[in-house]
């Protein structure tokens, strides 16, 4: 009888020393800073994800920054209307209605002159004159049908959406946020809560002149999120007329994937934009950019062979490369993205992350 409570005393012992040894471990854990790199060429998407995270794990933008931010949004706008006409005048595609060439020259020259500033506004002139150029025939087939065109997919909505846009009292809605569109140079970072865990996730530049400048933060990563744009598949690099977007951001996959920085840090592949690759598909074939590809050119085959090429180029056998389809302006669909892939890095019960070095 006394033997049997001996031990029963004894198992109560250590189960209390495991209990207080996994609080010991959730308290290390929750001390310490996890590491996210958010990498992929310009205009994947890394940003519009930063500021999903950002809504799903904080207040969001207050009043004070959607104001500021309307300005951008105004730049994005025009900027992406004398792309357009820039664009229209390499590839020699005539205006079918006479006046819009007049038109479209206003608009340049409105940007030449405001372009630097940073309050630039959308005049009841100037917005009359974009309203115009837009509604010209040739216009309309230079933005969704023409592959040699790459107008920035956030201009494109906001000319869809020009009449809300240029009233007077215009607030931006949090998509239009999310569409805005600054080209990250440098280095952002943004340090969240989840599960009271501390994330700290880094945003860098994806032009290629930026790209030299990752290397300091490369140490000590828990994971790197690389993102990539599907939809931009028929289009070149903006300074590089020459190269494919795509076949670009395939060939930066290798080079990180398999940088001896990263040989033991969790690659999450995040095949992003996909609602636009979805419409795009329809139009543009896919080998423009993957010239060998035979099957079927609907959007699930092609979608396959896109993952499967990306992971080909893992090179490390006792990789698993984490895919997910992401839509990055759909803040419920990030967060049902997120939301898990957080919870790897910091377990509830304090066992050894899957996907984290310890």
């Amino acid at each position: 009888m006394g033997s049997a409570c001996s031990t029963n005393a004894k198992v109560k012992a250590q189960i209390e020393k495991n209990k207080a040894s996994q609080r010991k471990m959730i308290a290390e854990r929750k001390k310490k800073v996890l590491k996210l790199l958010l990498l992929g060429p310009s205009e994947s998407g890394k940003s519009t994800i930063l500021k999903q995270i950002r809504i799903i794990h904080t207040l969001g933008f207050s009043d004070s920054e959607k104001l500021a931010r309307k300005f951008i949004i105004y730049q994005n706008l025009v900027s992406g209307c004398v792309d357009l006409v820039k664009a229209m005048e390499v590839q020699r595609l005539a205006y079918q209605i006479p006046e819009t060439f007049e038109l479209a020259q206003q608009i340049c020259i409105y940007y030449e002159a405001n372009k630097n500033n940073e309050l630039i506004e959308i005049t009841s002139h100037l917005g009359d004159w974009i309203g115009r150029l837009l509604m010209d025939p040739s216009v309309q087939k230079a933005l969704y049908r023409v592959p040699e065109i790459s107008i920035d997919d956030a201009a494109i909505y906001f000319m869809q959406n020009l009449e809300r846009i240029r009233e007077h009292d215009y607030i931006p809605t949090t998509e239009d946020i999310l569409k805005s569109r600054v080209p990250t140079t440098g280095v952002i970072q943004f340090t969240f809560r989840c599960n009271s865990f501390l994330f700290r996730l880094f945003d860098v530049g994806g032009q290629k002149a930026q790209r030299k400048k990752w290397i300091h933060i490369f140490n000590d990563v828990n994971a790197v999120l690389f993102i990539t744009s599907l939809s931009e598949y028929n289009q070149m690099l903006l300074e590089d007329s020459k190269t494919n977007r795509m076949r670009d951001s395939i060939e930066l996959f290798n080079q990180i994937c398999n940088n001896q920085w990263f040989a033991e840090t969790a690659m999450i592949l995040f095949l992003n934009k996909i609602d636009l690759f979805e419409e795009k598909i329809k139009i543009f074939p896919i080998s423009i950019a993957l010239p060998r590809y035979k099957g079927a050119m609907e959007y699930r085959p092609v979608l396959d062979y896109i993952t499967k090429k990306f992971r080909q180029q893992n090179k490390n056998p006792e990789r698993t490369i984490y895919t997910h389809e992401t839509c990055a302006t759909d803040t419920r669909q990030i967060q049902v993205v997120t939301d898990p892939l957080f919870d790897r890095f910091a377990p509830a019960k304090g066992l050894p992350c899957p996907v984290c070095r310890q």
